[in-house]
């Protein structure tokens, strides 16, 4: 059995690892090497929740976004809901239709750039090439596919995106605009006339670019099944049967209604529930709608590198005993579960939360009155690669059509309060408070929970989407997701360039009568004919110093839950 290590896995953010041990499996077309169990190595910690006691509770809207830099509104909107909950307080309307605002062109943004910058590089070799090719032959893939105009044009598009965020936040990254209450930013004209033109032109992209790619994908998709079926003989569908994990889905929700906050603060309270009135819903799918309750969320760490002592606490008991040197330990994160269960978060689960297996989104961009439909089944019920691509695409389109929306219903509040008025004034702190923010970053759950005590941070504790996602095994002895996933990968060996082409043109229909060969042969026995007296006979775009082994699928997988190990692990023993 072969252990197979990437390290580090690279386009993330964050400093992560992935083990995995193999195993051999025999078809009637050879000998194969598939993954058996995998361990995901968080590599990174830091100081978050230790630096934050103490502190201002205020401190934490601005220091938390410092937690990670590709995704530091998500914290920011988090630890302010925590705040808003221990305050006692309500956005007003305007204020909450700012928030949506902001975070709704951060959402185009992030999910536009994971799927061309960050997933669309796998995508486009592995639709392109069975992924027995050698990576350094895959790279033209993307272009082959038309991805690379669209890879281009996605990075005009972000920073439109962005341009609203630093608009309503006063800059980005790092938006500076809320407080706890509401906001800090005023609804102007301007504001919302530059807002619609930029997202007019997101919602473009969206529908006409995102969308077109997405189902190019899907109709190359059939390629990938079709020659990895054909060369292992199992039925193997394409990335549909790539990176299943339990079929558990967790939502926190998102996107509050702005004329019925009560309801979205019923999960801060510990009430289970669905946040109904939000665009996005919470839930705890499990194979049907289950309502969410706060109550039933702990943190294992038998094998991260903390004190055993701690294991099974709710975020409120949260602690921090670290040992470094535990024996056992592998990761720095600890492993969240929901009632004992493993469950995936991010857009799938999002998406499923909110409408099932089957989705259908009717929408209409306000501005230029087009209207689209985008609709989807799930591929997988337990997850997979295109599924977790096609909720990213959905949810921009979706969402570039609601910020338009509460664009315009922001100007029905043009001079209303922009902060609850029973705050006393900027200075207030409760004495004695503790409050829950419970959001949904682009990767998924976010959680932060503050405790005050004498006007000052006395706990803070987060639990962020790649912990749940990318976190290891728990005291259980369940993989977490990212491990789950990738148990059952092809690892294919490398081949050299001849060996691919046989593969992939395995008949004998190459002339070589001119070079006095009488018999016709494949295109690998003709390449390697002609590249013999080159001495490049054997080429391989891959080391050669003993076997290597084509991870393409495998890091897909790990990819398309888009990890963020900055945020996954914050914490570090006090000095």
């Amino acid at each position: 059995m072969a252990k197979v290590v990437m390290d580090p896995v690279t386009r993330i953010e964050g400093h992560l690892g992935i083990s995995m041990e193999t195993q051999d499996i025999t078809t009637s077309t050879g000998t194969w090497t598939v993954v058996k169990e995998a361990y995901s190595h968080t590599n990174l910690f830091r100081g978050f929740e230790i630096i934050l006691r103490g502190r201002d509770p205020r401190d934490a809207f601005f220091i938390t976004q410092r937690i990670c830099g590709v995704c530091p509104a998500p914290h920011g909107e988090t630890a302010i809901q925590a705040l808003d909950h221990a305050y006692g307080v309500t956005p007003p309307p305007a204020a909450i239709l700012i928030r949506n605002i902001l975070h709704g062109a951060y959402y185009v943004y992030d999910h536009m750039i994971h799927t061309y910058l960050l997933i669309g590089p796998e995508l486009g070799v592995i639709c392109k090439y069975p992924p027995m090719v050698p990576p350094a032959l895959g790279k033209p893939g993307i272009a082959k596919l038309g991805l690379g105009s669209s890879y281009v044009k996605c990075i005009e598009m972000q920073r439109k995106a962005n341009e609203i965020v630093a608009l309503w936040g006063g800059k980005f990254p790092h938006h500076t605009s809320e407080y706890p209450g509401g906001v800090t930013v005023k609804p102007t004209l301007d504001r919302i006339a530059t807002t619609l033109t930029n997202m007019t032109e997101l919602w473009d992209f969206a529908v006409n670019t995102m969308v077109p790619d997405l189902m190019a994908l899907v109709e190359r998709n059939e390629h990938v099944g079709e020659a990895v079926s054909a060369l292992l003989d199992i039925d193997f569908r394409g990335l549909q049967d790539l990176g299943p994990t339990y079929g558990n889905f967790l939502s926190y929700g998102l996107f509050p209604d702005v004329n019925d906050y009560d309801k979205w603060v019923e999960a801060q309270d510990g009430k289970p529930t669905y946040r109904d009135n939000a665009l996005i819903k919470a839930g705890a799918w499990d194979g049907d709608f289950k309502k969410f309750d706060l109550s039933k969320i702990a943190e294992y760490v038998k094998y991260s590198r903390y004190d055993d002592s701690i294991s099974g606490r709710h975020p409120r008991e949260g602690d921090v005993i670290v040992r470094k040197d535990k024996p056992g330990a592998y990761a720095w994160m600890k492993a969240p579960r929901y009632e004992g269960k493993v469950y995936e978060v991010g857009p799938l689960a999002r998406m499923i939360n909110t409408f099932g297996l089957h989705w259908k989104i009717d929408v209409t961009n306000p501005v230029t009155g087009e209207t689209f439909t985008f609709k989807w089944d799930v591929l997988n019920p337990k997850g997979s690669v295109i599924d977790r691509v096609a909720a990213r695409v959905a949810q921009t389109v979706w969402f570039a059509t609601k910020v338009m929306e509460w664009a315009i219903e922001l100007k029905q509040y043009m001079s209303g309060d922009i902060v609850d008025r029973r705050i006393p004034d900027y200075k207030y702190v409760p004495d004695n408070a503790e409050g829950f923010g419970l959001w949904e970053a682009p990767r998924g759950a976010l959680l932060h929970y503050t405790n005050i005590k004498n006007k000052k941070i006395h706990n803070y504790q987060c639990i962020v989407p790649s912990t749940w996602n990318l976190g290891p095994r728990d005291d259980m002895g369940q993989p977490g997701p990212v491990e789950k996933a990738l148990e059952g990968t092809w690892l294919p060996k490398n081949l050299s360039v001849p060996e691919i082409c046989n593969v992939l043109y395995p008949e004998e229909d190459i002339d070589l009568s001119p070079l006095g060969i009488n018999k016709k042969v494949t295109w690998g026995d003709a390449l390697a004919t002609a590249l013999t007296p080159l001495g490049l006979a054997e080429l391989n775009m891959e080391p050669a110093n003993g076997v290597t082994y084509n991870t393409s699928l495998a890091i897909t997988i790990v990819r398309s839950f888009d990890p963020c190990i900055a945020c996954g692990v914050h914490i570090i023993e006090k000095r």
